[in-house]
């Protein structure tokens, strides 16, 4: 897995903050991308405790991520999730106290793509809401295609003429059976050409459910939906 680091890690605190930040992510995350981290953002107050540290640390990661907890002395949470509940995002906050007051470092990974923005956007935004300061939300993943489209054939689909052999047809028009060999479709209309074995033209249906093959074709397909 390729790691992009966007910013030095100036020490071992950091280099932590950093690790639980990649575990956040590697539990959630499914395929293999590059890491996007940040590291380096800072800010210190003269009077307050570390609670009140810990206090807008949480407030900070709820407001930009998801499912804020602690873990070893730091604040942590990861998000936004993808419609299959993968998250693309994490970012860590440790509190530490200092004289009358505290310190709190953040660090932050993203997984690219999916993310739709970048480690040091995340931090930035994070660190912007634990100062109170208002920020836009962060963009998130358009969710998948769902039901029986007629624009997409995206879903679970049964091979008819083999006796229901599942097949997952993807968003980016690429498709795949039971035993991970993958083809491509394409749809122009009512029109669809598969790319499996071989290419052949089949027709949707007016109710976005099948595609039905020529006479002798076995190229019949069932959507779930």
């Amino acid at each position: 897995m390729e790691v992009i680091v966007s910013r030095t890690l100036g020490s071992r605190l950091a280099v932590f903050a950093v690790a639980l930040a990649l575990a956040m992510i590697a539990s959630t995350i499914a395929a293999p991308a590059a890491l996007d981290v940040s590291a380096g953002l800072r800010h210190v107050e003269q009077s307050g405790s570390v609670d009140d540290c810990n206090a807008k640390a949480k407030t900070a990661l709820n407001g930009n991520l998801e499912n804020s907890g602690s873990a070893n002395g730091a604040s942590l949470a990861y998000g936004p999730r993808d419609s299959s509940g993968r998250a693309s995002a994490a970012a860590v906050i440790n509190c530490y106290p200092v004289g009358n007051g505290y310190f709190a470092t953040f660090t932050c990974s993203v997984e690219v793509p999916p993310s739709l923005f970048s480690a040091d956007d995340l931090c930035k935004r994070v660190y912007a809401t634990f100062l109170g300061k208002a920020v836009a939300p962060l963009a998130t993943p358009t969710p998948l295609p769902t039901g029986c489209a007629l624009t997409n054939l995206v879903g679970t689909w049964t091979w008819d003429d083999k006796g229901g052999v599942p097949f997952v047809f993807d968003v980016n028009g690429g498709l795949v059976d039971n035993q991970n060999v993958s083809g491509n479709w394409a749809l122009d209309g009512m029109t669809v050409s598969l790319v499996y074995y071989g290419t052949q033209t089949v027709k949707l249906s007016a109710d976005g459910k099948h595609l039905m093959a020529p006479r002798g074709v076995e190229r019949n397909f069932t959507r779930k939906c």
